[in-house]
Parts: structure tokens; C-alpha cells; sequence
């Protein structure tokens, strides 16, 4: 009964939080990925990360579709092959599968951090750009549009400050 409570009086915080903000200043809300993705810095280094990974993830992709063919040769000659035959090859299916899950993760593990050196200087820049945007143009709150269930378009500012974030430096 007193976590139901205490996660009542949490909602009711939060939703009226806007409302306070509004009756004080200028609310926005800002889609941060749209401002990425559309930009001009945003398309250049997505399509650096894809370019240094697209062969590997295609080789990969390949590698599983090996497997997956292996795997149904083997469910197909299990009746016909003896025993030791059967172990021996589910034992070599199961090194390359685990082979292919090792790279897989390794490739995984380097596109996040490939994506977190490249992104995060450009995300810092359009978080400046996002402020000195808030400030220069009177908003006291800005808040991120996947964080709001419904609002007005008039209050998005995606477009804006993408614009502001393609011509700074």
C-alpha cells in the first residue's frame, strides 16, 4: 500500500513538473536522435561507422548462414551416419558456432565503442548548441521527445536546433 502511494505521488511529480515549468518560462521538446541522425556531422559519421563494419557484418552474416546450413545437414544425416561420425561432426559444429558467437560479440563490442568514440564528441557539441539554442531563444525547460507520451508539435524543436548544430563547429 505505501509503495502504491509512493509511486503515486512520483507520477503525480513528474507530470506536474511541466506544468510548473510552464507557468514560470518557454517549454521545448527536442528529438536528440532526429538532430543526430539528420545532420550534416550526424550522416557523416553514420556512414563511417557502416562503412568500417559493413564487411565484417557481411562476412558474419555469411558465417551464420554456414551454420545454419550445417546445422540442417546434420539433422538430416543423423539417422545415417554412425555414432562416431554423428559426434564427430556436432562436435565441429558446435567450434564453429562457437566461433561465430566469439565474433559476433568481439564485432558488437567494437562497433559500440567505435559508435560511443565517434558519437560522443558530436553529441557533447549538439548539447551545447542545444543550450546556448534554449537560452539565446527563452526556454527554461527543454525535454527529450521519447521521454513525453503526447505533444504539441508547435513545441519541438528538433528541426531548429539541427540547423543551429549544422552550422557550428
Amino acid at each position: 500500500m505505501v509503495g502504491i502511494f509512493r509511486t503515486l505521488c512520483i507520477v503525480a511529480a513528474i507530470l506536474a513538473l511541466p506544468l510548473a515549468a510552464a507557468a514560470q518560462g518557454k517549454i521545448a521538446v527536442v528529438n536528440l536522435d532526429e538532430a543526430m541522425a539528420t545532420s550534416q556531422a550526424g550522416k557523416a559519421a553514420l556512414s563511417q561507422l557502416k562503412t568500417k563494419f559493413e564487411a565484417r557484418e557481411k562476412a558474419l552474416g555469411q558465417q551464420g548462414e554456414d551454420l545454419k546450413k550445417m546445422q540442417e545437414d546434420l539433422q538430416k544425416k543423423s539417422v545415417a551416419l554412425s555414432q562416431d561420425a554423428m559426434r564427430s561432426q556436432v562436435a565441429d559444429f558446435e567450434a564453429k558456432a562457437k566461433k561465430y558467437m566469439d565474433e559476433r560479440n568481439k564485432l558488437q563490442q567494437e562497433e559500440q565503442e567505435t559508435q560511443q568514440q565517434i558519437l560522443q564528441p558530436l553529441l557533447t557539441r549538439l548539447q551545447k548548441v542545444m543550450t546556448d539554442y534554449a537560452k539565446k531563444n527563452g526556454y527554461t525547460v527543454v525535454v527529450e521527445a521519447r521521454s513525453v507520451p503526447y505533444f504539441d508539435s508547435a513545441l519541438d524543436i528538433t528541426a531548429a536546433l539541427r540547423q543551429e548544430f549544422d552550422k557550428s563547429k
